[in-house]
């Protein structure tokens, strides 16, 4: 396939308006995860900063910020994200190394964290979006050599310098999005890919698993805990049991919209990673059913804008962002339930994180700006 080209929006008559049901599903979701932030953070922050509505307020704002982000960038022609994404994808590298440097911002023993005072964001929510979309350009405007080896080695290396910077992070959770957005895109152009890259690709990855485990030991002791979840339930299984407690005492419709026990600095990062546990003990099975949902309606609309996309580029780019999300969904849904070890991964659209926030809307704005122009 030739290079991509770019066409003005305002040329391009008989382009549909954006997917409803999938615009319709991401304002619920949103709001579906202001309430439960608004309930979720209220005894941290009022414990923390002395006002109950102080993490809820900031989510707020980034949150009508992003939605504003998101209706504007869903208007650009998604072609022309193809002209800059190796740019974008630059920018956001260096960003990622800027971690490294005195500049990183420290939390929980973490250092992910790029800026000064309450306005901190991680570069690699950024670099999620860029990997997607520098991926995509490449294997679009180069598909015919993607055949052989040889094809392999750019999108390889954008991968590789990624992971490398995020290894030197120690930051496992994100290289495993990585991985999945450069994966899902090779899987879903089609390529033919030989079982003896498949089984090396495996190797790497495992190659690659083992290397963080080492880089920190308390990862294997996570692992341990999980395969004797009723053993330290006041050490490494603290996480884990805390929200068990609290999706268990839910019941069927839960304790009531803020009446949550745990929050109370019981489980920790309430508002963050365990924020579906607050959900399901106040509102109950219910309510997670509901948010489950959502989610995966939220999953098949993004995939069939992917298959509808006109281009092969749009197709890519919705098939990577729609990955990056399921995949982050199903991990911290998997997480606190305990059917797999903790990891730090957010639950995007609830998860407290305003930055964070503002990048998916971007993202989502991406999304909807394909499903502009896919076919009826």
């Amino acid at each position: 396939m030739g290079k991509i080209k770019v066409v003005g929006q305002s040329k391009d008559k008989k382009n549909n308006s954006l997917d409803f049901g999938m615009l319709v599903t991401i304002i619920i979701l949103l709001c579906f995860g202001l309430v439960m932030v608004s309930s979720a953070s209220s005894y941290h922050a009022l414990s923390t900063y002395n006002n109950s509505n102080y993490l809820f307020t900031r989510q707020l704002i980034f949150a009508l910020v992003g939605v504003v982000a998101m209706f504007i960038i869903s208007k650009i022609n998604y072609r022309i994200f193809a002209k800059w994404s190796y740019l974008f994808y630059i920018i956001a590298l260096l960003l990622l190394i800027a971690v490294l440097t005195p500049l990183g911002v420290t939390r929980n023993g973490a250092t992910r964290w790029l800026g000064f005072g309450a306005l901190v964001f991680q570069p690699s929510e950024i670099m999620k979006i860029a990997l997607v979309l520098v991926t995509a350009t490449y294997i679009s405007k180069n598909y015919k050599k993607m055949n052989s080896i040889k094809g392999y080695i750019i999108p390889a290396l954008l991968l590789f310098a990624v992971i490398l910077v995020m290894f030197l992070q120690k930051h496992m959770s994100g290289t495993l999005v990585m991985v999945v957005a450069s994966a899902s895109i090779i899987f879903a152009s089609g390529i033919k890919i030989k079982i003896k890259y498949v089984i090396a690709l495996i190797l790497v990855g495992a190659l690659a698993v083992g290397a963080f485990i080492i880089a920190e030991p308390f990862r294997l002791q996570r692992i341990l805990s999980f395969t004797n979840p009723e053993e330290d339930i006041t050490g490494g299984n603290w996480q884990a049991a805390q929200s068990l407690y609290a999706i268990g005492s839910g019941g069927i419709f839960g304790r009531g919209l803020g009446q949550s026990r745990q929050k109370y600095l019981w489980l920790p990062e309430a508002q963050n990673d365990f924020i579906f546990s607050v959900l399901g003990e106040e509102l109950g099975l219910v309510g997670t059913t509901c948010a489950l949902a959502l989610f995966a309606f939220f999953i098949y609309r993004g995939f069939r804008i992917a298959i509808n996309a006109k281009d092969m580029f749009g197709s890519l780019v919705a098939t990577g962002i729609t990955s990056v999300f399921a995949l982050q969904i199903i991990v911290n849904i998997a997480v606190v339930t305990c059917t797999m070890p903790v990891t730090g991964m957010p639950l995007p659209f609830f998860s407290y994180g305003g930055t964070a926030l503002f990048i998916n809307l971007c993202a989502m704005g991406i999304l909807l700006s394909v499903s502009r122009s896919c076919k009826n």
